[in-house]
C-alpha cells in the first residue's frame, strides 16, 4: 500500500510506502513516521501513487511538465531554482552536472559558480572525485 502524503517538516508532498514505519523527505531529509501523516491518496501499486502526485502537484503525464509552465523559460535560471531546492550534497552535484551539461554541452569553473558562487570550486572538485562530470578538455567539463 502506498500513499502520497506532505512532509511534517517542509509540506511538499511525495509518495510513501505504508509498509515501512518511518521515511526520510527526499527534499529536506526530515524522517517522518508513516502513522503521523494524513494521506491525500491511498492505492495498491506505486504507479498509482505516483500518479494521483502529478494530479496533485499539477504534473502532467506528458514528459512531466507543468500544466501552466511558461514555454520561455530561462534554462539557467530553472537550474539555479532546482539546484537551490535540492537536499543533500550528492543531489545537488547530481543536478548541477545534469543542468550544466544540457544547457551548454560542456562547461567551465565560471558557469559552476555562476549557479553557486560561494562553493563553485568546491562543486566542481566534487563533482570530478564523485564521477559526474569528466574533463573533456583542459578546464572544460561535461557530466
Amino acid at each position: 500500500m502506498y500513499a502520497v502524503v506532505a512532509c511534517s517538516a517542509c509540506k511538499r508532498l511525495r509518495v510513501v510506502d505504508l509498509h515501512t514505519k518511518q521515511s526520510a523527505c527526499p527534499y529536506c531529509s526530515h524522517e517522518d513516521v508513516h502513522k503521523d501523516l494524513q494521506p491525500f491518496y491511498r492505492g495498491r501499486t506505486q504507479d498509482h501513487a505516483r500518479q494521483a502526485l502529478g494530479k496533485l502537484t499539477g504534473f502532467t503525464g506528458d514528459g512531466m511538465a507543468r500544466k501552466h509552465a511558461d514555454p520561455n523559460t530561462d534554462p539557467f535560471s530553472s537550474l539555479v531554482y532546482k539546484y537551490e531546492h535540492t537536499a543533500g550534497l550528492d543531489s545537488k552535484m547530481a543536478v548541477l552536472a545534469e543542468g550544466l551539461t544540457k544547457i551548454y554541452g560542456t562547461f567551465t569553473l565560471a558557469e559552476v559558480e555562476a549557479v553557486d558562487p560561494k562553493n563553485g570550486p568546491k562543486m566542481l572538485k566534487g563533482m570530478l572525485a564523485e564521477c559526474y562530470i569528466a574533463e573533456v578538455a583542459y578546464g572544460r567539463y561535461k557530466g
